[in-house]
C-alpha cells in the first residue's frame, strides 16, 4: 500500500508540474535550465517515474512562478 501511494503522490505531482509548464508556455529544456536540473529529470517527474525531494520541487516551483502547493494539490 505504501508503494501505491507513493506512485499516486508521483503521478499528482508530475501531472501538475506539466500543467504549471504548459501553462506558462516553457519547454522541458528550458525549465530544466531555470531550475538547475536535466531535461531528463523533467521528463521523468512529469511522468510520475522520478522522486522529486522537497528541495527540487522548491527549485521548479520558483523556476515556474507558481507556489509549491500548486504541484501538490490533488
Amino acid at each position: 500500500m505504501y508503494e501505491e501511494t507513493q506512485r499516486y503522490h508521483r503521478m499528482l505531482f508530475g501531472r501538475n508540474l506539466r500543467q504549471a509548464r504548459k501553462r506558462g508556455r516553457i519547454p522541458q529544456r528550458e525549465l530544466a535550465e531555470l531550475a538547475g536540473v536535466s531535461q531528463s529529470f523533467i521528463s521523468h517527474a512529469e511522468n510520475g517515474r522520478a522522486s522529486v525531494s522537497i528541495t527540487k520541487m522548491a527549485l521548479l516551483s520558483r523556476a515556474l512562478g507558481v507556489p509549491l502547493h500548486e504541484l501538490l494539490k490533488p
